[in-house]
């Protein structure tokens, strides 16, 4: 089902945290916190953050808290969630984290906080991308009312250019295009990947 334009401005914001730079193909600690707007979010509504398909970035895990790419989910309300990851979003952003809201449900300025690659627990983090773009995007899309997802649901975005170290060639850029279905996006938050060595194409 296409992703609706219906009052974007009151399904919430997302906010990345740091916003970069970036090394590519390093650990880091993602968080990603989403505010709930005036529509909040009933229960069994989710959020889904996205990434492309054609994106090496690591697959996230939720039981290994001391092992590479942990990632948590919590509510500040206290909320009960379901998380997990699929390939379920429409492509090209078919890496999907998925958020159901279980038990309870968020008003307007309760957050979810998604910490990929959490290391409160040991782990060394959450594996970046090895190759350099022009923009890496998370889109988070989120369903206020399970009952009316056409109407209720809306995304936002969160980028950051890449730079390339003096001497360094790109292998590839993959841009970001409007998404066909007809979501809107927002404002983008920048940041920037760097490589660490020679990329080899």
């Amino acid at each position: 089902m296409p992703y609706s334009t219906y009052l974007p401005e009151h399904m919430g914001s997302i906010r990345l945290s740091p916003a970069g730079p970036f090394v590519a193909g390093s650990f880091a600690e993602l968080t990603l916190t989403y505010t709930a707007g005036t529509f909040g979010i009933d229960d069994t509504g989710m959020v889904k953050v996205s990434w492309r398909t054609t994106s090496d970035m690591a697959k996230p895990q939720f039981d290994k808290p001391t092992e590479p790419n942990f990632t948590t989910v919590e509510a500040s309300n206290g909320a009960k969630l379901e998380v997990w990851f699929d390939r379920l979003n429409i492509r090209p952003w078919a890496n999907t984290i998925l958020i159901r809201v279980g038990r309870g449900y968020l008003r307007a300025g309760d957050t979810l906080t998604i910490r990929m690659g959490d290391r409160r627990q040991g782990s060394p983090g959450y594996r970046l991308q090895t190759s350099v773009e022009k923009n890496v995007e998370l889109r988070t899309s989120m369903r206020s009312l399970p009952t009316s997802f056409a109407r209720s649901s809306t995304r936002r975005s969160i980028s950051w250019p890449a730079r390339l170290q003096a001497g360094r060639r790109s292998c590839r850029r993959l841009r970001s295009r409007a998404n066909r279905s007809g979501w809107r996006s927002s404002p983008r938050t920048p940041g920037a990947i760097r490589p660490t060595r020679p990329m080899r194409c």
